[in-house]
């Protein structure tokens, strides 16, 4: 077959295509024109808009594959009596109670003497004396991994103190860090000293207790997450506490019945030197169910001035996801149905909390071989950090706040970043909570006298005051249902709508060009081939349907 032959077949395959085709804007391929690149013009524009629709096309499928559920406003309401209240944590900026500590040193640095009195002792000698011994004990703190600060820690000095609480510890099965906090910290008697709960008075000793968080031991309300102590004895003692606690139903949403406490601050000498940043209360609300920390929801960390009225509106929101949603990846719908969730972490609640809690405890455990104690959120079977390994928690804290790294690790070889927890997801089902505040000032008493009336009756100012108030904002929540709409029925909708919209293109479109590039050409180029072929005689010859006219019959 000649080049001029190849070139006719191409310009009639072409010719042929552009007369007989179903796709819009061709036909004016066919007729002449007096404009001169009329043609040209033209194509360009057909080019610009087959490229611009595919490339619509191409993108409302990556976002198809990276996000296929939306979520609707379902039209109920429902009342916030269905939503269970969220914790709500009161903590001091002041960690550990001078009065407290104090005692604490002196059991501790009489057992010291008492130690070293005997020649048989390997214990060395922590501190000269009480107050030395006190101050020695402020490490302590470090455990809470604030990421602000850096102290200097000296290894040999807390290796002895380590010896020296393990052997005062010895008949109750080692010291626990987070035990001692809590031991430490000030009790929740002196923190909130009054409350009303729906007009009714309360003993806030009874409807408070203290639990150890990520940042500091709180004294915590409403409060239904079983005790992770190391200690089976603790464990116990402190779940019939919770046991014990008053069942709370809230159904009200009037701030004037509401939830209120009164704060109180700890006297200014029982203050030590373990957080310098700020004095005011700070207020953390979260799930009951959650770790006492805050680390992903809208829930949030409320600073709460001296003398100050903080009004705390909360808001719940109900959301759901229907059964079709399970068809997709939990990457894909970015959500956990509670048994995934559960499978996910082998316990027996999830949250996203949860998960960010044991990503964080487990990146721990890679860099250290341990936990920070007051970071163990339940009683797991892991290893509890000591004093000694206080050194490699803080280069830790160094890795996952993002400033530093470890300097013994060799760059490109076994390099640690921090671990992003790219798994843990929200909850598919739940509740979710809302939070706001509003402040005012609090009338201080004039010349010492004490209040006379309301709440604060008979208390004075002589040490700093704060009042709380916490109810749900609105009688009815909103409702939330997350479905499953954007399958590929409604995405092969969207691309016949746009390709049909712009050039009347359609699946069969693909076809018809796809025949025309193949069998069609084939065709062309076939018969071409044939025609510089002689005809075989005596035999039949084999051929398409398309290669000879129709009733043509091949001479014997």
């Amino acid at each position: 077959m000649t080049q001029v032959e190849s070139r006719s077949n191409y310009r009639r395959l072409f010719t042929e295509f552009l007369r007989q085709s179903s796709i819009n804007g061709l036909h004016p391929f066919l007729y002449p024109t007096p404009v001169r690149y009329a043609k040209a013009l033209w194509l360009t524009l057909m080019a610009a808009i087959v490229v611009w629709t595919h490339v619509v096309i191409v993108n409302l499928t990556l976002e198809y594959l990276d996000q296929p559920t939306e979520i609707h406003m379902a039209p109920d309401l429902v009342h916030v009596a269905n939503s269970p209240f969220p914790a709500v944590g009161v903590c001091t900026a002041n960690k550990i109670s001078q009065r407290l500590l104090r005692s604490y040193a002196v059991k501790l640095y009489q057992h010291q003497e008492k130690s070293n009195s005997n020649d048989n002792s390997k214990l060395q000698r922590v501190a000269l004396n009480v107050d030395d011994m006190a101050e020695r004990l402020l490490v302590l703190a470090q455990f809470y991994l604030n990421p602000l600060e850096t102290p200097r820690l000296d290894e040999a000095q807390l290796q002895r103190l380590h010896w020296l609480l393990s052997s005062y510890h010895n008949d109750t099965g080692g010291y626990s860090v987070r035990d001692i906090l809590r031991q430490l910290s000030p009790d929740c008697g002196d923190l909130i000293i009054r409350g009303i709960v729906y007009g009714s008075p309360v003993n806030t000793s009874q409807m408070f207790f203290q639990r150890p968080t990520s940042s500091n031991v709180c004294c915590i309300f409403n409060y239904r997450r079983p005790s992770y102590s190391r200690f089976t004895h603790i464990r116990e003692a402190d779940n019939a506490e919770m046991r014990a606690l008053p069942k709370v139903v809230f159904e009200s949403n009037s701030i004037l019945n509401s939830v209120q406490f009164v704060l109180q601050d700890t006297p200014e000498d029982d203050h030590t030197k373990t957080f310098v940043t700020n004095n005011a209360f700070h207020l953390i609300i979260f799930p009951q169910e959650d770790y006492a920390t805050v680390q992903s929801t809208t829930l949030g960390e409320i600073l709460v001035d001296h003398n100050t009225i903080v009004e705390i509106p909360i808001q719940p929101t109900f959301f759901s996801s229907s059964e079709g949603v399970r068809t997709v990846s939990p990457q894909a719908r970015r959500c956990y149905f509670p048994e995934e969730g559960r499978k996910l972490l082998n316990q027996s609640n999830y949250s996203i909390d949860e998960c960010l809690l044991l990503c964080r405890s487990q990146s721990m455990m890679d860099h250290c071989g341990c936990v920070s104690p007051p970071m163990i959120g339940s009683s797991t079977n892991v290893t509890y950090c000591g004093l000694p390994d206080l050194p490699c928690l803080t280069k830790w804290k160094s890795i996952w706040y993002g400033y530093d790294e470890f300097s013994y690790l060799q760059e490109g070889k076994d390099q640690v970043a921090q671990r992003q927890c790219n798994r843990c997801l929200p909850t598919c089902n739940g509740v979710s909570f809302s939070i706001t505040s509003n402040v005012a000032p609090l009338r201080l008493t004039y010349n010492g006298t004490g209040y006379f009336t309301g709440l604060l009756k008979g208390l004075t100012n002589e040490r700093p005051l704060a009042i709380i108030k916490l109810f749900f904002k609105l009688r009815f929540a909103q409702a939330t249902k997350s479905e499953l709409v954007s399958t590929w029925v409604v995405l092969l909708n969207r691309f016949g709508g746009i390709l049909s919209l712009m050039y009347g293109f359609s699946i069969v479109s693909y076809i018809e060009i796809f025949y025309y590039l193949t069998g069609k050409w084939f065709v062309y180029i076939y018969r071409s081939f044939s025609k510089r072929q002689p005809p075989v005689r005596g035999g039949n010859s084999l051929y398409w349907d398309e290669l000879m006219p129709k009733g043509f019959r091949m001479p014997d």
